[in-house]
């Protein structure tokens, strides 16, 4: 699977309250003073893949149209990005990324 390229940005707002981090295309913003650990990250990878695949449009439809049925904890795309939260193929890209931020 390929691993494109993934920028994070702390930021002080953009988030919502309840976020630590959130994905917007391959862009991961972090919520300041959160800390950005391997099993953060891989989740918010996921969701960068789960971006890719779907495309913009369609990535916000289908979250919002889950989010509205489903809620946050059984959302299928939270799902996946919390299976990742434990999957080599994440953590290892993760590590990858942690090295060149921290």
């Amino acid at each position: 699977m390929l691993r494109p390229s993934v920028r994070l940005i702390v930021v002080p707002w953009l988030i919502p309250l309840w976020a630590q981090a959130q994905v917007w295309g391959r862009v991961v913003l972090i919520r300041r003073g959160i800390k950005v650990t391997e099993q953060l990250l891989a989740h918010e990878l996921a969701h960068v893949l789960q971006w890719r695949s779907l495309g913009f449009i369609k990535f916000i439809f289908i979250y919002l149209k889950y989010y509205l049925r489903h809620g946050y904890l059984n959302h299928p795309l939270e799902r996946q990005a919390q299976a990742a939260e434990f999957n080599d193929f994440y953590r290892s890209w993760a590590r990858q990324i942690l090295g060149r931020f921290l």
